[in-house]
């Protein structure tokens, strides 16, 4: 491996290291955002368990295309110095970019969901309140009827089934 090549390497791994710090940081903000009702902030911990294994396995796979499968000291290094580097230098760009991003694109998306389904409801209820209104007269003749001859059928058979012997 010429010194070019372990140079571009290590440059690939503190820059995946930046983006593991990315994602952890941004998994971290998310799950703070959840209620506390949520499953996903009662299982915070197994979930930032399961972002690092995932991670984890994607650095392998980065070493396994990068230097095929060669793997040493300085990768580990230069991975860590990518997630101190977001640490300190761009935790606050990225957190700028990703306030933006929720508001110029997961609020929008949020908001037009939230008025199909409000739309949606409203008219289901406006046809139930028309249906309720249409069949108004025939309820109240069948309430009338049917509560007339209930009470007799109930009397009737009451008296029969529940005959002391």
């Amino acid at each position: 491996m010429t010194i070019n090549e372990q140079v571009v390497s290590i440059l690939i791994m503190a820059l995946s290291g930046l983006l593991i710090g990315a994602i952890i940081d941004c998994t971290r903000f998310s799950l703070s955002a959840l209620s506390q009702k949520s499953i996903l902030k009662r299982m915070g911990y197994g979930v930032e368990l399961i972002v690092w294994a995932l991670l984890g396995a994607l650095t392998f796979y980065i070493l396994f295309t990068i230097k095929g499968g060669e793997w040493r000291l300085v990768d580990p290094l230069a991975q860590i110095l990518g997630i101190f580097l977001y640490e300190s230098v761009f935790q606050p760009y990225f957190r700028f970019v990703g306030r933006v991003f929720i508001f110029l694109i997961i609020k929008p998306i949020i908001a037009i969901i939230k008025f199909i389904k409000y739309i949606i409801v409203s008219t289901i209820r406006l046809i139930m309140r028309i249906i309720l209104i249409i069949s108004l007269p025939f309820r109240k003749i069948y309430t009338r009827f049917l509560k007339k001859h209930i009470q007799r059928f109930s009397k009737k058979y009451r008296r029969t089934f529940f005959k002391k012997r």
